[in-house]
């Protein structure tokens, strides 16, 4: 499993490595935008007025033996949610992966199953729209994005993006500056928030996908030491006991032959 984990782990974290400079831009144009939308910014950009209920897309495995992948992130993830429960605001969560949700799922919590069966670029499609949906109709205030990022074949970092809405407060004088848009302000921001939308999700999975490799790969290579470090350890505990044994048997033939004399 470790060189498997090894052989997919390259492909996967370029993947990760060539959405990441795309993905930074993009958001560095929708943080730029929203600075200067002001007031009259459309609800896609706009602040909710009340925090009510809170959306959190969280991305798991659908496998285990991983190391702490799974069980860190849906750790923290917890914490989150119980802190918004104390304070009266609901959480709906949208898991990705089958350890995730069965595991939230059975803690009671209001999760619904999120599924690639029909391929990568449908569930994002689908999912965009179920989330944009609930915002747009107030059913949620916005939606959290939580996932484990990839930083080297040793490392993952637990990771939250804010998804919706695209909401960045900017200081005096950018809130009076103002970009030209082109064709219209409001279709350029639509798609301008598909696309941010999109591109976070996607890129959240490629980082998701290298940073369970990664996990793979260095927990099949802990439990392959630990094997070594085990076989050595009875090894040398069936020696010891062998060795005390053909020892108690000499004995007893040595005390047999002086007896027999």
């Amino acid at each position: 499993m470790k060189l498997v984990a090894a052989a997919k782990l390259k492909r996967a974290q370029r993947n990760a490595m060539d959405g990441r400079l795309f993905a930074s831009a993009l958001h560095d144009v929708t943080d730029r935008v929203s600075r200067r939308l002001g007031a009259g910014a459309p609800p896609m950009w706009r602040r909710p007025a009340t925090l009510d209920c809170i959306d959190l897309l969280l991305i798991t495995s659908d496998r285990g033996l991983c190391g702490g992948f799974n069980e860190n992130l849906i750790r923290v993830a917890e914490d989150g949610i119980e802190d918004h429960l104390s304070h009266n605001i609901a959480v709906k969560l949208f898991v990705i992966g089958k350890r995730g949700y069965s595991h939230l799922a059975g803690r009671g919590y209001d999760v619904e199953a999120v599924s690639p069966e029909d391929g990568v670029d449908v569930m994002i499609e689908r999912l965009m729209e179920r989330l944009t949906q609930r915002f747009f109709s107030g059913e949620t205030s916005g939606c959290n994005l939580a996932f484990n990022r990839f930083i080297s074949a040793a490392r993952q970092k637990i990771t939250f993006w804010n998804l919706l809405p695209l909401y960045e407060r900017g200081d005096e004088i950018e809130r009076h500056l103002e970009y030209l848009y082109e064709p219209d302000r409001d279709v350029s921001l639509d798609k301008l928030s598909a696309m941010a939308i999109r591109s976070s999700v996607r890129q959240a999975l490629l980082e998701s996908q290298a940073a369970e490799l990664a996990a793979r790969m260095s927990a099949m290579d802990a439990a392959t030491k630990n094997a070594d470090d085990m076989i050595a350890h009875l090894t040398s505990v069936y020696n010891r006991e062998r060795q005390e044994s053909i020892t108690s048997e000499l004995l007893d033939i040595m005390n047999g032959a002086e007896a027999l004399r």
